[in-house]
């Protein structure tokens, strides 16, 4: 019997019937249409459209049903980044050349081209509602308007520094921006009083607070309900804040690389960031806890959501654009096992041994 005993034990700790859920999200499509890095992916109006920068200059529209490139839009410059306005349709791309342009995703055709410094453009982001777009160069960060492309406010980084990201909040209530180790909130309301009777439409965008991370700030962005903010670096960690107070809520500081895709489901439930060394994590963005694990061959330069939220994408070191279904629209939740092969052969030979032995009992009888 205690024999038994133990082999039972032994099977339900092997098998780890009592594991907690783990989501398991399913590869979807792999697309490679450059050599160089794809440094930064967005989706565009639909679940089935993306846009991916490369560092070879170019910016191509991909179709995810077809697996294939519609537009291939030559920028003259390696890219940095690239964002999406849904509402303006338009693209905005920010280049090695210090450039910002504009972009009609329909034709592939340049709407404007803007020159606000002749140093590196790291970052561009655009307003949930179509109103303003930024980029940053260097130690200065550039606020424009959609409708005029006119620039209505210039930031300045502190001295040694650059800024190496910029984001609006999806309630149209701040900006933020990344330099250093700070990340510095603003608040972007529409004007009142006098200001607003001579410049109508005009914004105020004031400076509300500081979060010092710690390490120097490779992405910060908000999430899409404007909640929370996650910043992540080179010294592989990965911190979580309340944008109303910049109040730390977790981190998490398992990464094997600096940490450089961050990206916030359309929910705001989950959140997906990616590092130098191919790994990308899936968390419950509340509480920090890890829903899935990838680990990929190649650096992870970018992670957007597609519009639904159904799918994820991974623009990479290799050049390739990797697209999963999220884990929360996987088929099915499963059991975390350990080592699926070994957990069948423990159960086979467990089960043999208590045939075994209840044929040795049977026999006494």
């Amino acid at each position: 019997m205690k024999l038994t005993a133990l082999l039972l034990t032994y099977f339900f700790t092997s098998v780890n019937l009592f594991a907690a859920p783990h989501f398991t999200a399913e590869p979807f499509k792999d697309m490679r249409f450059a050599i160089l890095p794809a440094s930064s992916v967005v989706f565009l109006s639909s679940d089935n459209d993306i846009a991916a920068a490369y560092l070879d200059g170019t910016i191509r529209t991909l179709d995810l049903n077809e697996t294939k490139a519609v537009l291939k839009m030559p920028a003259g410059s390696p890219i940095s980044a690239i964002a999406y306005s849904f509402s303006a349709k338009t693209l905005i791309s920010a280049d090695y050349s210090g450039a910002v342009k504009l972009w009609d995703i329909s034709t592939g055709n340049i709407i404007k081209s803007l020159q606000p410094s002749d140093t590196i453009a790291l970052s561009c982001a655009a307003g949930n509602d179509g109103a303003l777009f930024a980029a940053a160069s260097s130690n200065k960060t550039y606020i424009y308007t959609f409708n005029n492309h006119n620039k209505i406010k210039e930031l300045s980084a502190a001295a040694n520094t650059v800024y190496s990201r910029v984001d609006f909040s999806g309630d149209k209530k701040r900006f933020l921006t990344a330099s250093g180790n700070i990340i510095d909130i603003y608040g972007t309301a529409k004007s009142t009083g006098i200001k607003k009777m001579f410049m109508p439409g005009s914004i105020n965008i004031k400076k509300e607070r500081s979060i010092i991370h710690g390490q120097p700030v490779n992405s910060a962005v908000f999430s899409a309900d404007s909640s929370l903010i996650a910043a992540g670096g080179n010294s592989n960690i990965l911190s979580v804040y309340r944008a109303e107070d910049g109040l730390k809520l977790w981190s998490d500081a398992s990464f094997s690389g600096g940490v450089r895709g961050i990206a916030f489901s359309p929910g705001s439930k989950y959140l997906a960031a990616g590092d130098s060394s191919g790994r990308i994590i899936f968390y419950n963005s509340k509480t920090g806890t890890k829903l899935s694990e990838f680990n990929l061959p190649s650096k992870v330069y970018s992670i957007a959501f597609s519009p639904s939220g159904k799918f994820f994408a991974a623009g990479m070191g290799s050049g390739i654009v990797k697209v999963w279904k999220t884990p929360k629209d996987a088929k099915k939740i499963k059991i975390d096992f350990s080592g699926l092969k070994t957990v069948l052969i423990s159960i086979l030979a467990s089960l043999i041994l208590l045939f075994i032995i209840f044929l040795k009992l049977r026999s006494k009888k």
